[in-house]
């Protein structure tokens, strides 16, 4: 990402699509860091098949990236899937709804 990216469009003007979440009202966080990594299952953290080769799924290193979907609201738009918010928009209206179906 860019700094521009990062920016935040100051809150006046006609609500349009959030330009973070593109409108859903969340983001997805698939990131994960180092101390997130565990034990390859494919080769149980050996880093090579029973070949003798390089293990495809961990290439090698014997740990794998566990990446979970975490969907968050929005920082932006908290959720609505617009910005600015308008302040008449109650939360049955918002784009993002956590728990339900």
């Amino acid at each position: 990402m860019t700094g521009s990216d990062m920016s935040t469009p100051p809150p006046q003007g006609v609500p349009r699509k959030c330009p973070r979440c593109q409108g859903r009202g969340w983001i997805d966080h698939r990131c994960v860091t180092p101390d997130q990594s565990y034990v390859c299952s494919y080769c149980n953290g050996k880093g090579f098949n029973a070949a003798g080769g390089e293990c495809y799924a961990c290439h090698g290193t014997g740990l794998i990236e566990v990446r979970l979907e975490d969907k968050n609201p929005c920082p932006l738009c908290n959720g609505a899937g617009v910005f600015p918010v308008p302040e008449s928009m109650t939360y049955s209206q918002f784009a993002f709804h956590p728990g339900r179906k």
